[in-house]
């Protein structure tokens, strides 16, 4: 074997040997790493889970029985209960119309009046055409009893004893037909006077003095609005849970924080075009001389009540693979309590719960980094 080719075995072995002695060390140097690390990521974990936890009052919630209660929250316009317009029952011309736009009447008060001068001719000619028919009756029967007793005696024959009945009684019944015109136009002669169906604002005059009005022209509209209601739009998801004469309560726009008492009068049976909302309405109870249609009001309805329940906010709830439950504390440390659910209410807002004791007081804010067996400390805020 040659020098040189000696020489270059002899470097091949001292790279290979230079290689595995570095692989070697690197080896060694990792797991003694790895063994002095582990040490102090456990002293770490350990550290976060001895850190005591600082909640503020805010953050707790106390249980306790409480009364709870569903609610039905609408809003709507209002209305009078009572409105009409008040129409002419006669054709002619309006003499004069006594009320304006705001001004209040009472039941019975003249609003307007029709010229009567036609309607009282026609009760004159009707009054003429009753005495007529009554004095024509009065002839015809006695010419009745004369024909009857004359045929008694055979000296009339018997058909003209009963012409003379049969035009008696025809002269009868011109009498009542003649006494119901009379009666018509007495009754249309009393019609020129428009008088108001009940207490009430004029809303719009629509007809003025001197106007000719056909039968059934409008004249004005009448308002009760002191008696007035809410008709309210609301969703079907709430309609399902109200009726008839539930109580309500509200309020209306420029009465400040007054309370009105009010109740259901009417749930519309099907939904409105287009927004498939229900229509509701509102009677509202308390009478109220300020009272105003197209005012804006809000109200609620109580549709469930119970007492003595257990309930958390609903940001007290938390859920794992073992189920449902809270986090409450109990000498100063977090415990798990697994709940049951027994339904929501205030539209979500709380949960009735069963499995709970009352005074326990609980992890009430939605604090994900909470566990059972964490140490906490209440921080009172100023």
């Amino acid at each position: 074997m040659s020098t040189s080719r000696k020489i270059l075995i002899g470097a091949i072995v001292v790279v290979v040997v230079v290689v595995v002695v570095v692989v070697v060390g690197g080896a060694v140097a990792w797991k003694s790493n790895k063994g002095v690390s582990t040490p102090a990521a456990g002293a770490e974990t350990a550290r976060t889970a001895d850190r005591t936890i600082e909640l503020i009052p805010a953050e707790l919630h106390t249980i306790k029985p409480r009364g709870l209660v569903d609610v039905v929250r609408f809003t709507g316009t209002t209305q009078p209960v009572d409105q009409t317009i008040v129409k002419a029952r006669v054709a002619g011309r309006l003499a004069e119309v006594l009320v304006r736009e705001g001004d209040h009447v009472t039941k019975g008060q003249v609003l307007a009046r029709f010229e009567v001068a036609e309607l009282q001719a026609k009760v004159n000619e009707r009054r003429s055409a009753v005495e007529a028919a009554r004095a024509d009756a009065r002839w015809t029967a006695r010419d009745r009893s004369d024909k009857e007793s004359l045929a008694s005696r055979n000296i009339v024959s018997q058909s003209a004893a009963d012409q003379a009945r049969a035009t008696a009684e025809n002269r009868s019944s011109m009498v009542a037909v003649a006494e119901a015109q009379l009666e018509v136009a007495m009754r249309n002669l009393a019609d020129a006077q428009v008088v108001a169906p009940f207490d009430a604002v004029v809303g719009e005059r629509i007809a003025n003095q001197g106007e000719s009005l056909p039968i059934d022209g409008k004249i004005m509209t009448l308002l009760d609005t002191s008696h007035v209601e809410i008709a309210a739009q609301m969703p079907a998801a709430d309609v399902v849970r109200l009726k008839v004469d539930q109580p309500v309560t509200a309020t209306l726009e420029g009465f400040g924080d007054r309370v009105f008492n009010g109740r259901i009068t009417r749930i519309s049976p099907t939904t409105q075009a287009g927004s498939r909302s229900i229509p509701v309405y509102v009677e509202i109870i308390d009478r109220h001389e300020s009272l105003r249609g197209g005012l804006f009001g809000t109200g609620t309805v109580i549709v469930k009540e119970k007492d003595h329940a257990l309930a958390v906010p609903v940001s007290a709830m938390r859920k794992d693979d073992q189920g449902e439950f809270v986090l409450a504390i109990e000498i100063a440390v977090l415990v798990r309590k697994p709940v049951g659910v027994v339904r929501t209410w205030s539209r979500g807002e709380l949960v009735e719960v069963k499995g709970l004791e009352s005074g326990m007081q609980i992890v009430s804010a939605p604090l994900p980094g909470l566990r059972a067996g964490q140490r906490v400390k209440i921080v009172e805020t100023r």
